[in-house]
Order: structure tokens, then sequence, then C-alpha cells
């Protein structure tokens, strides 16, 4: 009796330990692994649900918006362009996608900036057209419940991580609330803004316009 009430005490911590374990492991911090975690669009239509986290470049910026670096540090300056997009009471309205994207001054595509679209992203036809749909280094999300700030930022390269020749860039965004592929309706409202990307620094607040709000453009060299 004496050893089997001395040889519970000494087992009765692993009892405990083998106890908490499970618990300790449920109650632990989620992990990519778990489905809880949203998986971003990555250009081959997949997707998650409305307003999930933005993924790519530094993560999310902007009052609602997403921003990120489009590529890490900045190479020879950065670019930061802010909006926000108005509901035109489109067929899914508020609901919304879109595209931010970077191209020369001859409209050759050079990078993507943001996306914000998932399984719709069809429905992006100008980008779509303009970029073949690459999204490397953007940042991606999926299709917005509402409209809100977007902050979208440019370190000066291209897709391939190499730096853009100084010179005039223009910034694109398009977004909209119909499905724009379908027969009869018209793309979604979109502007582009130019810019130069060189030695000197550019501070440009621009006028409202019926789709976008707030727009404001800086070029840091």
């Amino acid at each position: 009796m004496v050893w089997s009430t001395r040889n519970a005490k000494r087992l009765a911590p692993v009892w405990a330990a083998s106890l908490l374990a499970p618990v300790l492991l449920a109650c632990g911090p989620a992990t990519r692994s778990d489905p809880a975690f949203w998986v971003p669009y990555g250009g081959d239509g997949g997707g998650a649900a409305a307003d999930a986290a933005s993924s790519g470049g530094m993560g999310a910026g902007g009052a609602g918006g997403a921003g990120g670096t489009g590529g890490g540090a900045p190479a020879g300056g950065a670019l930061a362009f802010r909006f926000t997009t108005v509901s035109l009471d489109g067929e899914y309205a508020p609901k919304n996608i879109g595209a931010v994207w970077i191209t020369d001054a001859q409209d050759t595509f050079v990078k993507t900036l943001e996306v914000w679209a998932a399984k719709r992203v069809e429905h992006l036809v100008r980008w779509g057209a303009a970029s073949g749909t690459n999204v490397v280094d953007a940042v991606t999300g999926a299709t917005r419940k509402s409209h809100a700030e977007h902050v979208s930022t440019w370190n000066g390269t291209d897709t391939a991580g190499v730096e853009a020749p100084d010179g005039t860039y223009r910034v694109h965004v398009e977004f909209t609330e119909w499905n724009s592929s379908d027969s009869g309706e018209a793309p979604g409202p979109w502007m582009a803004v130019d810019f130069v990307k060189g030695q000197d620094a550019q501070d440009t607040t621009l006028p409202d316009e019926p789709a976008f709000i707030g727009r404001h453009l800086s070029w840091t060299p």
C-alpha cells in the first residue's frame, strides 16, 4: 500500500500534463493550416469571403483600403496613390471589385499594385486586358462589401523586381459593381493619372469625380 501511494504521487504530474496538453493545443493561436485563415487570390480564380484580410506587399493600409509596397523596400523612390471609390448603384452595389496597376506612358504594363476581386476577377475588363491578370507582388483581396479608401503604393520596380527607368508613368484604377463581361454590360468606371518617376518630388491633389473622390498622388524620390 505504501508503494502504491508513492507511485501515485509520482505519476500525478504526468497525468495532469497529459490532460492539459490537448486543452493548450485547442486554445493556442491559429496557424495558416487553420481553415479560419484566408487564402488570397493568386491569379487562378480562387479567393475567399468579402472583406477578408489583404495579403502581399506590406499588408493593409488606409482607412479600410489596402496598401502595399508592390515589391518590398523602395529601390529608387516610392509612389503613394490615395483614393476612395463611390457607388454608382450597380447591380451588386455596394459590393465591388477593382484593381490598381502601373503602366508606362505608352500604356505598357509594368506592375499590378492592388486587386480586390477573387473569383469575380474576370469582370475587371481593363485590368485583365492590360496585365493578363498578373498579380506578382500585388496586394490581393476578395470582393469588398462596401466602398472605402484605398492607399496603393509602388516602389518603382517591375514584376521582375527590376527598377523601372525614370520617366512618365500612369497609375490606373478600375472597379465595377456589375458583371462587366456579360453581353451588353460596359466595363466599370476607371481612371488613369500620369506622374513622373524621377529625382523631383511630386504631390498632387486631384479633383473629385463621380466614381472616385479623395484622390491624392505623391512621388517621393
